[in-house]
């Protein structure tokens, strides 16, 4: 039988299924439940610095003092801290499976003051989702590409554990910023983040939340940066978005990537829907003789592809026309 197992960001994983950052790995039960049903690893989910923050405004909404309102912040911020670093504590102990952090937030300063505490509960690793989309017309895209690469600085000079960065797709240059953020310290980039979606009530005029969950047409996204930067860089790729079965694991690790990160899909379906896209992949590499997922993977990038030069190019055409 073919062997399934991958390595990202020097870990030891099963298979390229990881399940990503979300409410199904908010405990620890749910934690053994992801790697009861196979999951290659689990990114538990982000401690988000907004959470954090309104805990200690409404807190504090109350105190009279500059000095009270320092107090609550401690004390809110260590509560929030605590519950995360036991998260990790659990699920280290109720699994043998790799075991990533996740942190969203918005400023440097709160990354610096919480990461170690991380690394000292066990995480295996650290996948940094810093989510800034640049919706001023006034952003500075220089600025904003600095402030990823030297977050991912601040956060490597305090841990040694390994570091991935989740990005989303507005940058004028994927690939620049990919490289970039390997180069400070990142050792994998996960394509891509998904914003909250917006939607409009057109009775009420009110604003409302879109679906939160990906479709399967979201994995042209990653497929096509990730078969474009393949090769290019030292960062491993994580594809994320889209990965709803074996058949779109097997385009994502064709493209080039490590692995992938699976979450809308067992929304749906249930995490026994891990078990049925493992068992695709594998009917897949038996069908075209591959033992192991490195015999294949990036064959579909630009790096190896005949005509390097014109392959932006002619995916273009190719659309436009209809051909596969």
């Amino acid at each position: 039988m073919s062997d399934l197992r991958v390595r990202y960001m020097g870990l030891d994983l099963s298979n390229p299924f990881v399940v990503s950052s979300s409410s199904l790995t908010d405990s620890v039960d749910k934690v053994r439940a992801c790697a009861d049903a196979g999951a290659g690893a689990v990114v538990l989910k982000s401690l988000f610095e907004e959470e954090i923050q309104a805990e200690i405004d409404a807190s504090a909404d109350g105190a009279e003092h500059t000095e009270a309102a320092d107090y609550i912040r401690e004390i809110q911020t260590g509560a929030g801290l605590k519950r995360y670093v036991d998260l990790i504590r659990g699920s280290k102990d109720a699994v043998d499976i790799p075991v990533i952090a996740s942190i969203n937030a918005v400023t440097r300063n709160w990354w610096e003051e919480h990461v170690p505490a991380l690394e000292q509960a066990g995480a295996d690793a650290i996948e940094l989702n810093i989510s800034l989309m640049p919706y001023d017309y006034r952003d500075d895209e220089a600025a904003i590409s600095e402030f990823y690469v030297k977050t991912v600085e601040s956060v490597k000079r305090l841990v040694s554990i390994p570091v991935a960065v989740k990005i989303g797709h507005y940058f004028s240059s994927i690939p620049a910023i990919v490289d970039r953020l390997r180069w400070s310290g990142a050792t994998a980039v996960v394509l891509f983040n998904r914003f909250y979606q917006l939607d409009i009530d057109v009775e009420n005029f009110r604003l409302r939340s879109g679906s939160p969950m990906s479709s399967p047409a979201d994995l042209a996204f990653p497929l096509r940066w990730i078969t474009m930067i393949y090769g290019k860089t030292e960062a491993q790729l994580a594809a994320s978005g889209g990965v709803h079965s074996g058949e779109a694991a097997v385009k994502a690790l064709l493209a080039g990537a490590q692995v992938t990160q699976v979450c809308s899909t067992l929304y749906r379906n249930g995490l026994d829907h891990l078990e049925t896209m493992k068992t695709e992949l594998l009917a897949w590499m038996d069908k075209h003789s591959y033992e192991r997922i490195d015999q294949f993977r990036g064959k579909m990038s630009q790096k190896r592809s005949s005509q390097p030069e014109t392959f932006e190019r002619l995916q273009y055409i190719k659309a436009l026309v209809g051909q596969s």
